[in-house]
């Protein structure tokens, strides 16, 4: 069943946490609350802890279900805390430090911004354990912003052309569509948080973009 649900009193969950299908990488102060219904919407377990210092941890990492990247900046405890997951862990030593609004993803492929360095998406290939390629979607530059993907299929902006889904598909090997979430942000990343069981959403997310994220997220 999908949940809608706010992060205090903020629709923008994805920028505060980080799931897979086993993993849910949430802010330390998070409610109890919050990560009670993550846990148990999502079927994951929780670790609490911050990225760089910020609970930013949606816009910092990027997770599948292989392993984590994080920016440069974090800190030694907070990647100590992360080793728990028993994921494979990588620093990418980049000036971009944005992950999550930067790279597209799942478990098979990933699309990333341009300006990566050779070294950086060599990282990503080892530590994500997939194929990567460089590009934008829909003109846009900040690729993981505008997409969310699980291994069941994956929603993207509405500007996303038809190209642009198809090289999506090609790359994460799922099928695509588009979409909105918290009354019409094509943004969808930053309110929605899925794995292959279930999706939690910002609770401003009306009954058709619910509807439109369940069937191309392949829940339905």
């Amino acid at each position: 069943m999908i949940r809608l649900i706010s992060y205090n009193k903020n629709p923008n969950i994805g920028v505060v946490a980080r799931v897979n299908d086993s993993i849910a990488l949430l802010p330390s102060l998070c409610s109890e609350d919050f990560s009670s219904a993550v846990s148990r919407e999502l079927k994951v377990e929780v670790i609490k802890t911050n990225i760089c210092g910020t609970s930013l941890i949606g816009s910092m990492t990027v997770m599948n279900n292989a392993g984590v990247l994080l920016p440069k900046f974090v800190y030694n405890e907070e990647i100590e805390v992360i080793k728990k997951s028993n994921l494979n862990v990588g620093i990418l030593r980049d000036r971009l430090t944005a992950l999550g609004n930067l790279i597209l993803f799942n478990d098979r492929g990933a699309i990333v911004y341009r300006n990566f360095t050779r070294g950086s998406i060599k990282a990503m290939e080892d530590v994500l354990d997939l194929e990567v390629e460089k590009g934008n979607i829909a003109g846009f530059r900040t690729i993981g912003s505008i997409g969310v993907a699980t291994n069941k299929g994956a929603i993207v902006h509405p500007l996303a052309r038809a190209d642009d889904i198809e090289r999506i598909e090609s790359v994460l090997k799922t099928d695509v569509d588009v979409g909105t979430v918290n009354r019409g942000t094509g943004f969808v990343r930053t309110g929605i948080l899925a794995n292959t069981k279930n999706v939690l959403l910002g609770d401003r997310t009306t009954g058709p973009e619910i509807t439109r994220i369940e069937d191309a997220l392949g829940l339905l």
